[in-house]
């Protein structure tokens, strides 16, 4: 580690905020995410394909609901958290769409000229911010589909967008080895955080909104974590121990301490974001991990790979407690928020439900003819959008038993 403050010591200084949590500018403050005890579980119900008289597969559509108003991939997907029949795609095309699942209705989100590869929606559900390859963020009405704000400044495309937990404030990655802050509401620019050597492939604020965490990608292979207020780097975990190229996905726990990174190295790291401390890393893929996730529910780490393997690990021990296989590439994730369950996004084009406990997939959803790019959950967690290389997002059910 090349350089560390423990980013628990500023207090008061290292909030955004006020201690109401309200945001002004570069104020604002975040309460932590809370993890819930399981109780309940899904249904096993998978189903699959027949061979037609071609000999091709047809695809059984499991869909409630297929928004297809796209006309090239669909790269990125969301879902508005406080409005749980509204959800946000965008693709190839250039283009973003707000639309409701059941409904025929959408806003065309046009102005980016090139792919738009990240969405989110703001912790209200008021705003939703889409990152495209032409290198620039569009801050966007949800109700109306209204652009309030085109957000410049990174030289290269972006690679992510994330929301400060509570308030209007938005980060952005790009892959001219920067990352950007702004007020969602102003449009201004509160910050800039430079210091990796290659794209910043992923990043997001800590729960409790202290604290900025980005990771570099080829070239670079660091994790760096940030004082949103002074622009500061604060700590940096890199070198012996750490990873060997670079990093893809992170995940941060719920109570802002602990970071578990992915890695192109075929390894996932956990790590101690206040230390600069490696606590262990997890061995077992074959292949490009290129999700992560940490369970609020359980003590378990989860991991997906271009090797079509989902793996759950034991936090404690790092050892394998499941190992899920897909007939491909895994490149998408989401925990459920309050059962031990796990959504997988796989390129055969199916999503999948898994249990955490046993590792056994109890759920399949089809419907997509080609692989999926992106999953978001929906915010009772009973519905899972897909986008997909087919141009369409489906949404897919998942009832509790």
């Amino acid at each position: 580690m090349d350089e560390h403050v423990d980013v628990s010591d500023t207090e008061s200084e290292a909030y955004l905020g006020d201690e109401a949590g309200n945001v002004d500018q570069h104020d604002q403050e975040v309460a932590d995410l809370q993890g819930a005890e399981a109780d309940g579980g899904y249904e096993s119900d998978s189903e699959e394909g027949e061979a037609n008289e071609t000999g091709q597969t047809e695809v059984n559509d499991d869909a409630i609901h297929c928004f297809s108003q796209h006309t090239d991939a669909v790269f990125a997907v969301a879902w508005n958290p406080a409005q749980p029949d509204m959800a946000a795609s965008g693709g190839g095309d250039d283009k973003a769409y707000i639309w409701k699942i059941g409904q025929e209705g959408h806003h065309a989100l046009e102005g980016h000229t090139d792919s738009v590869a990240a969405l989110a929606f703001n912790s209200a559900g008021t705003l939703l911010a889409s990152g495209s390859l032409d290198s620039r963020v569009s801050i966007w009405e949800s109700t109306s589909g209204r652009c309030t704000h085109t957000l410049e400044g990174p030289g290269e495309a972006i690679e992510w967008v994330s929301w400060h937990p509570r308030g209007d404030v938005v980060l952005a990655g790009s892959e001219d080895f920067t990352a950007w802050m702004w007020n969602a509401q102003s449009g201004d620019m509160m910050q800039v955080f430079y210091g990796h050597t290659g794209a910043v492939r992923c990043g997001q604020f800590t729960p409790d909104g202290k604290a900025v965490v980005t990771g570099g990608g080829e070239g670079d292979a660091t994790l760096k974590v940030w004082d949103p207020k002074s622009g500061s780097c604060t700590g940096t975990i890199q070198g012996h121990g750490f990873h060997e190229a670079g990093l893809t996905s992170l995940d941060i726990s719920a109570d802002s301490t602990v970071a578990i990174t992915g890695s192109e190295d075929m390894t996932a790291k956990i790590s101690n974001i206040h230390t600069g401390k490696v606590l262990g890393t997890f061995v077992g893929h074959t292949d490009s991990v290129e999700a992560v996730a940490l369970s609020s529910v359980l003590p378990v780490a989860a991991t997906a790979s271009i090797d079509g393997k989902l793996l759950i690990w034991d936090n404690a021990t790092l050892s394998v407690r499941g190992t899920c296989e897909h007939p491909e590439a895994v490149v998408a994730l989401q925990c459920h928020p309050s059962q031990p369950l796990i959504f997988t996004g796989c390129l055969d084009g199916a999503v999948r439900c898994w249990d955490l406990r046993t590792g056994v997939c109890i759920q399949t959803r089809t419907g997509n003819i080609k692989g999926v790019q992106s999953i978001a959950l929906s915010p009772d967690a009973s519905m899972v959008v897909a986008g997909s290389d087919d141009t369409t997002a489906r949404v897919y059910g998942f009832q509790h038993s």
